[in-house]
């Protein structure tokens, strides 16, 4: 089939959009970002813009300072992403609402956090969820959540916008819009237009919340933290980002780099725009030592101002799925990438600590176990000396599956690696250290407690 006309496009995506009520603002956007693919963008980065970062690009969390008031973080809101379903999980609900530990889901552990900072500082330091239209019911139900803001005049929570999934032969959009799976999450880096078309920015600012932290809802390590928040204001920063030192885990984090192009500012490289060639090079713990976490710093006012002179123009991330066995592409883009869009800009390296997130059945096991803890701040925090890496197969991919299978977390502190492979019920406390894989090929389920030991120590266990 031959592609349509730019022209029979955009009507074809303007008409869609329009009829969806979506902002003229976001449909600008995304026409924008539709017309580069159109003119044979791919998201791919050219790898000889990538240059290294400058030493004075970061600055190192221990050596800030702790002030002793409360005058830099009194002028931060706090923002957490909320938009997804973790259907990759098995969950059509909103993700949030996993039990990340046995007692408490991830909407229980956030609400612990503001109520500590606020009953810590004296502050009603607002705090507020950037919904999908999929999380909105399911976030404004959760008990505590809708009136979090009430006595600052704030909302609990601003909506992020959708775009249409195009049909990757002919760009138009799928179906007729009437079905959810016609529509699309914009990626994170729509936070910003989404900030500014529900009028929070202009509310916070009104307000006198010059800056805003904001950071992943499934992020539990990520908190306030007053060093950096006095930094960000002291230094006269637009824009900061939190990064960490890459472990095995983290190869295909994000990494940051100065462009060799253009202003050759600041920018953020996702795993998706790495060309295939160059996926090593991207890798490379000795090149990019650190990886983004996700935890923003942002000066609200830079922010203003930099949107009224239009969206931001992030870089684009081309993610080619399919629907209903029609190939598509959903056209994206990370919150990460805006750094790339202000001067004044800085990378915090903090440690580990700060970065906990759950994306798969994999993560959440690492959090539920004894690896992590709950600190004096209500962060869930690494315990271990190192991020096990746990690679679970798909006997544990969706949540109720790992459920009923791993009905008693391993003691994971003194582990290094867990590969679990096949059917396996754990049932009875054990521990594991070093390099563990556990591997169950018979077909049928074997309890853990068959095995009748407690440790496990750099092995392999085969049934």
């Amino acid at each position: 089939m031959a592609r349509p006309s730019w022209e029979e496009i955009k009507s074809g995506i303007e008409q869609r959009m329009q009829w969806a009520s979506v902002h003229e603002i976001c449909i600008q956007d995304f026409l924008d970002k539709t017309r580069k693919v159109y003119d044979g963008a791919t998201g791919l980065v050219d790898w000889s813009s990538i240059g290294d970062l400058h030493s004075d690009d970061i600055v190192e969390m221990e050596s800030l300072e702790v002030p002793e008031g409360n005058a830099a973080i009194s002028r931060f809101a706090i923002i957490k992403l909320n938009g997804g379903l973790g259907t990759s999980m098995g969950l059509s609900k909103a993700k949030s609402l996993i039990h990340v530990r046995r007692d408490a889901t991830f909407f229980d552990i956030i609400l612990k956090q503001i109520h500590h900072l606020r009953e810590k500082t004296g502050l009603q330091i607002p705090l507020l969820f950037m919904n999908s239209f999929n999380t909105r019911e399911d976030t404004l139900g959760y008990p505590g959540i809708a009136d979090i803001n009430s006595s600052l005049g704030l909302p609990a929570d601003f909506l992020q916008n959708q775009v249409p999934r195009l049909d990757k032969e002919t760009l138009l959009p799928v179906g007729d819009g009437q079905d959810a799976g016609h529509w699309c999450p914009p990626g994170h880096g729509d936070i910003y237009n989404s900030l500014w078309i529900s009028g929070i920015l202009d509310s916070l600012l009104e307000k006198g919340y010059s800056h805003a932290f904001i950071s992943n809802g499934d992020n539990l390590g990520a908190v306030m933290h007053s060093g950096i928040a006095e930094h960000v204001i002291e230094a006269g920063l637009d824009f900061a980002m939190e990064v960490t030192p890459k472990s095995r885990a983290d190869i295909k984090g994000g990494v940051l780099y100065r462009s060799l192009t253009g202003q050759q500012r600041i920018e953020l490289l996702e795993t998706a725009q790495v060309p295939p060639e160059h996926k090593d090079d991207f890798e490379d713990i000795n090149r990019f030592q650190d990886f983004s976490i996700n935890n923003l710093w942002v000066n609200l006012d830079s922010l203003r101002h930099r949107l009224k002179q239009g969206p931001l123009s992030l870089s684009l991330i081309v993610n080619q799925k399919s629907y209903n066995d029609i190939p598509v592409l959903q056209l994206e883009s990370a919150m990460g990438a805006a750094v790339g869009q202000f001067d004044r800009t800085r990378m915090i390296r903090v440690p580990r600590k700060r970065f906990a997130p759950v994306k798969n059945c994999a993560d959440l096991l690492v959090r539920r176990s004894d690896a992590c803890q709950l600190d004096d701040n209500q962060a869930l925090v690494l315990k271990s000396k190192v991020e096990p890496v746990v690679q679970l197969d798909d006997n544990y991919k969706v949540v109720q599956d790992f459920e009923s299978r791993i009905q008693v977390p391993p003691s994971l502190q003194e582990a290094y690696s867990l590969t679990v492979e096949g059917p396996w019920l754990f049932d009875i406390p054990v521990k594991i250290h070093g390099d563990v894989r556990l591997i169950n090929r018979s077909g049928a389920q074997k309890a853990i407690s068959g095995l009748k030991r407690s440790t496990f120590k750099n092995e392999s266990v085969k049934q």
